[in-house]
């Protein structure tokens, strides 16, 4: 049975693991970066990071995992006395789509790779889609019960939703000249998915 300390030093080396593949994916995208351009950042042997994760989308499927957890956790705190619908669904898209942050570190992030990463999420790890898809339901149902919104089938209605937020996020990280994901475009964003959301309320609330 391990003691005490190597299970310390194992914890605090797969963190430095997973915050070396957060700043290089960040950077480079998923499929340019290789294991070892993580072990370098780290300072250890390629070989070693499958002490800590079966893989490369095992490492990613962390992330994800820790990102999106952090985002609802989010969402959780800051609705808990909300009752408006209307106000859920905009802190709901807006926590979505606010920048990458895990463990109040905020990850400089360009355009392409988050561009690349939302693609190899959305064909490898559906399941954080369908996650996001029954949350979002979950909203709408609770503004049917409430009485604010109309009888509407909520899991199409979420998925409509769902993929124009994508789309406009995508296209508008798309048009980013700049290193980084810049706060300009993401101000912009904002407006825009609060707009939406204003938008679509008006439409199905009764």
């Amino acid at each position: 049975m391990p003691d005490k300390k190597s299970s310390q030093n194992y914890d605090i080396k797969r963190e430095q693991i997973i915050e070396a593949a957060e700043d290089t994916f960040a950077y480079y995208g998923y499929h340019k970066t290789t294991l070892e351009d993580i072990a370098k950042k780290v300072g250890i042997k390629k070989n070693s990071i499958y002490y800590y994760f079966k893989s490369k989308e095992d490492l990613l499927n962390e992330i994800i995992t820790r990102i999106y957890k952090w985002k609802i956790d989010q969402f959780e705190k800051e609705t808990v006395s909300v009752k408006s619908t209307k106000v859920k669904l905009k802190i709901f898209f807006l926590m979505l789509i606010s920048p990458i942050v895990t463990d109040k570190k905020t990850y400089n992030v360009t355009p392409n790779a988050f561009i690349e990463i939302g693609r190899v999420i959305y064909e490898s790890f559906r399941e954080f889609y369908q996650n996001t898809e029954f949350y979002l339901t979950t909203i709408l149902k609770e503004g049917i019960k409430k009485g604010e919104l109309k009888k509407i089938d909520t899991e199409k209605t979420a998925q409509t939703i769902l993929l124009f937020v994508q789309a406009v996020e995508m296209f508008e990280y798309s048009q980013i000249t700049s290193k980084f994901i810049d706060k300009p475009t993401f101000d912009k964003l904002e407006i825009e998915i609060s707009n939406f959301i204003d938008l679509i309320y008006n439409g199905i609330k009764k």
